[in-house]
């Protein structure tokens, strides 16, 4: 049987029961067996309260049970229980529920670096995705104040700070959320590639969640390719919002031929749209913080990017 000489552990997305001879065991669907082995109920109840795992029962009447246990990641390699002492223990079986080496996991997310160009409805969204996953590099690039309009989607803000610079808010945000951050806030309008680059990592990560000027994913696209950095951008109209992809740095020539493509086709708008609300900003800019966590932690995902549909039918 494959993997039978490994240590297995009930995944943390799934618990089961007994009803006699039958196995049910629970996650997103459930499994149905009849007629289970008691082996296999004996062996069920041991990785369920063991974290070090055991080695996967053999016989025959397991190993079809076994093998369907794990390629759902019924069961899953035993994890790094050292982070249930911090924030991020959820997330850490999450990841392992996933079948990742999720101790890694949380590591990579720590040392990662993204820059955030953009503070406000979408940014400060993905802003809150990423530093909940406990990103630990942050840059925030923005070159805009506080503004009583903005509270109807930008929660990273309140009232008192109308007025304020908003890097410097979302700073003093992040650090009471994650202590061990040191962001860095830029109050700077981004209108070149060159203005961006001093503020990207090789091998870091840049949000586009900026909306001017037209030209912006143009030369943030630029500014990735010189610094070798992946960048995702997202954006709102009435009714449907678009997140990503993920661009990767050898992605990014092919990003910018097709958005000179789509100008010469159907032209660019020179300003955004005014109108706005505020889940539709909070649904894509989550959609990109998701995007990105598995994009840092290197999980596969399709290439394509998502269009979220965001009012069903018109109100009468």
């Amino acid at each position: 049987m494959a993997d039978g000489s490994g240590r297995y552990v009930l995944s943390p997305a799934a618990t089961w029961s007994r009803d006699g001879d039958e196995l049910r065991v629970f996650s997103d669907e459930v499994l149905l067996v009849r007629r289970c082995p008691e082996a296999m109920f004996e062996w069920l109840k041991a990785v369920s309260d063991d974290p070090a795992g055991l080695p996967a029962p053999s016989g025959r009447q397991v190993d079809a049970i076994v093998r369907t246990l794990l390629r759902l990641r019924l069961v899953v390699a035993p994890f790094d229980r050292s982070w249930h002492s911090s924030a991020w223990r959820n997330q850490v079986e999450y990841f392992a529920a996933l079948g990742l080496d999720a101790g890694a996991a949380q590591d990579r997310l720590r040392a990662a670096h993204v820059t955030v160009l953009g503070v406000g409805g979408i940014g400060g969204a993905v802003l809150a995705e990423i530093v909940g996953a406990g990103v630990g590099g942050l840059t925030l690039v923005d070159g805009d104040r506080v503004a009583l309009e903005n509270l109807n989607r930008q929660y990273l803000y309140r009232r008192c700070d109308v007025g304020r610079a908003k890097v410097d808010v979302a700073r003093e945000w992040v650090r009471e959320r994650l202590p061990e951050a040191e962001p860095t806030a830029v109050m700077e309008t981004i209108t070149t590639s060159e203005a961006l680059v001093p503020y990207l990592r090789e091998g870091g990560f840049l949000v586009v969640a900026a909306d001017r000027p037209a030209s912006l994913p143009e030369l943030c696209a630029q500014a990735c390719l010189e610094r070798g950095a992946s960048m995702i951008t997202g954006g709102c109209g009435l009714r449907v919002g678009s997140s990503g992809p993920l661009l990767r740095p050898a992605d990014v020539p092919a990003f910018i031929a097709s958005r000179q493509e789509a100008k010469a086709t159907a032209g660019a708008a020179v300003t955004p749209m005014a109108a706005s609300f505020g889940p539709v900003n909070t649904l894509v800019g989550a959609t990109m913080g998701r995007d990105l966590i598995f994009g840092i932690l290197g999980v596969s995902a399709r290439t394509t990017s998502h269009r979220v549909e965001l009012l069903g039918t018109a109100l009468t």
